[in-house]
């Protein structure tokens, strides 16, 4: 009989073990400080896709730059070879 009653209690305290960690993971996702954790890791994400497309942008520019320069050296002078704006009139 000491036995069984052991093991029911052993039972009973695992039970409430689980229930009170499962419990405290519960307010813990409910609480403000997730939440602060939640929205400090979601600006670092959009802070670092800024970063790199913006990166990337410049990059673009800058070989966009250089073509134009080159454009120029050659004696062109506008971006397209459509030519100059009123040559018709």
């Amino acid at each position: 009989m000491k036995t069984e009653t052991i093991e029911q209690v052993g039972g009973a305290a695992n039970k409430v073990t689980l229930a009170g960690a499962g419990i405290s993971g519960w307010g813990w996702l409910a609480s403000n400080e997730f939440l602060g954790l939640v929205g400090a890791l979601v600006a670092v994400g959009g802070l670092v896709v800024t970063w790199y497309y913006k990166r990337e942008a410049n990059k673009r520019h800058a070989a966009e730059h250089q073509l134009r320069m080159a454009r120029l050296r050659r004696g062109m002078d506008g971006d397209t070879d459509l030519g100059t704006l009123g040559a018709d009139e």
